[in-house]
């Protein structure tokens, strides 16, 4: 589908009644009046007499997700000129963008919405949307799963989305309304970037998500998949729906003729022939719907000092050294294992702990946590207050066991210690109480007397000071210059290296196209099947890098496109940047396509980026 081409220009489908106050008049403006429940479209203000009007306030749109996408001007200015008479005439204009994601299914109104500029004010008139409900197909399957049905409040729950699919797609853009649920805050899990699998970054709402690249196998068909997880922490108790997801997608139809436009994409074109073009369409595929059962936790057994941990929790410690004196530092580390979500689990602080406040010193502060693996690791510096201290006492943190239903304590085993007095060191410690004997030879007697002891004028001889004479015959003025040369050495080293530091990804910009050009290079030798995905892979890296984008592996062509404008390139080459992810992502997905002539495909992907490098310097 070549949706995102029709995103902003100003033909759209349907345009409202115009309203006109003082001057300033707006009118609204929709990608499509019918869709499906949780298809996004684009919902326009395009206001006329004002080139810098407030941003309207849209939070009485009931039924939608509202993103704002845009704003901009849309001013013009003509000059006319007739009989000899010029006239100027200037158009005052702006135009704001915004996302709406029906939410339920029906039909929802979008109400008046008040625009105002400086002293003027106008009003848009009501329009309506009609949201249909959306239909699993054979070829995509979206489904929601939970880590378990039933948890208690305050217990981390892993929901994990993954989508089937069976044709090729190009876009995709996902909606859970259940990241609006008030009863829940929500959290990602860690993802290992380093898996080797192909990464995505999904766009929900205003929050994100990485998905993985998969295989799966659904009511004994074989799928390629998207999967993605997030972290739900209920926070209150009841019976709470999980509302339908939907994912919409833009999805390969079919094929129609070439048209003879001598400008057609060469993307567009089936590789299997040059007679035929690939059609996409819109697609919104639903989800399954789930109950998650929250319970409250019990009152019966509860410790008097409670954090809220819930789960199965176990603990080890361990410190270093063992052997101190009085007021030395020891590292104690507390190793905390159980949860299969660690992000949000904290410990209490060793300095509210009687058994520690008696024996040690303990600081306010305490290193930042870190997450290795399975494990949570707490750091602590402690210093034994007495010689009287002989371990370390356990540490414990109640918890309610989920699995048991019931409240328990972890623990760490005690430590064994050796607490030396503090040495007392005195003046004569610090300066050494060492004998001083005089030996040497005895004092000669000179027969000359006391003239023994000088020369005449003849002994003197004349010498000239002079800086070179001073550098040659002594050491002293290079070992006095050694350090300010050694000190501007270093600075100029410090300097290049933090400019080199503040901006790493410039370095990695200048090769990039090298980069590319080598990954292409193998891409041509591939067999045909892989070759999507090398070239794929390799024009994403290079995008990601020259676009400085936060993640150069899982950037898509929305993330391209709006960095590309951003920065003002021409949409000609957009359009062969499109061509690109579109044709690539086809023949990398679910097998129906696969390239013929990989050079063609590798010439127009290095044209593009040798375009792209003499406008991203």
């Amino acid at each position: 589908m070549h949706k995102n081409i029709f995103l902003y220009v100003s033909a759209i489908l349907f345009i409202c009644t115009n309203s006109y106050a003082s001057g300033l008049s707006v009118r609204t403006a929709l990608e499509r009046t019918e869709v499906y429940t949780g298809e996004t479209f684009i919902f326009q203000l395009q206001i006329s007499g004002s080139d810098n009007p407030e941003e309207p306030d849209l939070s009485h749109l009931e039924g939608f997700r509202v993103q704002f996408a845009s704003g901009s001007q849309n001013s013009s200015s003509s000059i006319s000129i007739i009989n000899g008479q010029m006239t100027r005439e200037e158009k005052k204009g702006y135009v704001f963008n915004y996302r709406l994601t029906p939410l339920k299914t029906g039909t929802l109104a979008i109400p008046s919405i008040e625009v105002k500029a400086g002293s003027m004010t106008a009003r848009t008139e009501p329009v309506a949307v009609v949201a249909r409900k959306p239909a699993e197909t054979e070829d995509f399957k979206l489904r929601l799963t939970l880590s378990k049905e039933s948890c208690y409040t305050g217990e981390p729950v892993i929901l994990t989305v993954t989508w089937y699919i069976g044709k090729n797609v190009n876009d995709f853009n996902f909606n859970l309304p259940l990241l609006n649920d008030k009863r829940f805050t929500f959290a990602n899990p860690e993802v290992d970037t380093n898996s080797g699998k192909k990464l995505y970054r999904i766009q929900l709402g205003n929050s994100e998500a990485i998905g993985e690249e998969s295989e799966g196998v659904l009511d004994g068909k074989r799928y390629a998949t998207i999967s993605f997880k997030k972290v739900l922490i209920p926070e209150r108790a009841g019976n709470i729906p999980i509302e339908q997801a939907t994912v919409t997608c833009s999805a390969l139809t079919g094929y129609s003729r070439r048209s003879n436009d001598p400008f057609s994409s060469f993307f567009d074109d089936d590789f299997f022939g040059s007679s035929r073009r690939a059609v996409y369409s819109t697609v919104v595929v639903p989800s399954n719907t789930l109950l998650l059962r929250v319970l409250d936790l019990p009152s019966e057994g509860k410790p008097a000092v409670f954090f809220g941990h819930t789960g199965n929790y176990r603990l080890e410690a361990s410190a270093s050294p063992t052997t101190v004196s009085i007021g030395d530092p020891i590292t104690f580390v507390i190793r905390v294992t159980g949860p299969s979500y660690l992000d949000n689990v904290d410990i209490p602080p060793l300095n509210r702990e009687p058994a520690f406040v008696k024996d040690f010193r303990i600081p306010d502060e305490r290193a930042g946590a870190e997450i290795k693996g399975s494990e949570k690791i707490f750091t602590h510096t402690i210093r034994p207050l007495n010689s009287d201290v002989k371990d370390i006492p356990p540490f414990e943190l109640p918890y309610f066991d989920t699995e048991k239903g019931k409240y328990l304590v972890a623990r760490t085993a005690p430590i064994p210690l050796t607490v030396n007095e503090t040495k007392v060191v005195t003046l004569l410690d610090a300066e050494g109480a060492v004998e001083t004997l005089v030996t040497g030879t005895g004092i000669e007697t000179s027969g000359k007397g006391i003239a023994f002891s000088y020369e005449d004028m003849s002994v003197i001889e004349k010498q000239y000071l002079s800086p070179v004479a001073a550098f040659k015959n002594s050491p002293l003025p290079w070992l006095m210059l050694a350090p300010p040369l050694l000190y501007l050495l270093l600075l100029s080293g410090v300097y290049i290296s933090r400019k080199r530091d503040n901006d790493p990804l410039k370095t990695l910009s200048r090769k990039a196209l090298a980069v590319l050009r080598k990954s292409l290079y193998e891409a041509e030798k591939a067999a045909p099947e892989k070759a999507c995905s090398m070239v794929l892979d390799s024009f994403r890296q290079y995008l990601g890098i020259k676009l400085r984008l936060p993640s150069t592996g899982a950037v898509t062509f929305s993330d391209a496109k709006q960095g590309l404008e951003t920065l003002g390139i021409e949409k000609e080459i957009i359009e062969k940047v499109k061509d690109i992810f579109y044709s690539c992502e086809a023949g990398a997905y679910a097998g129906d396509v696969t390239i013929k002539d990989n050079p063609s495909l590798v010439g127009n992907t290095l044209e593009t980026a040798m375009e792209l490098e003499k406008r991203l310097k």
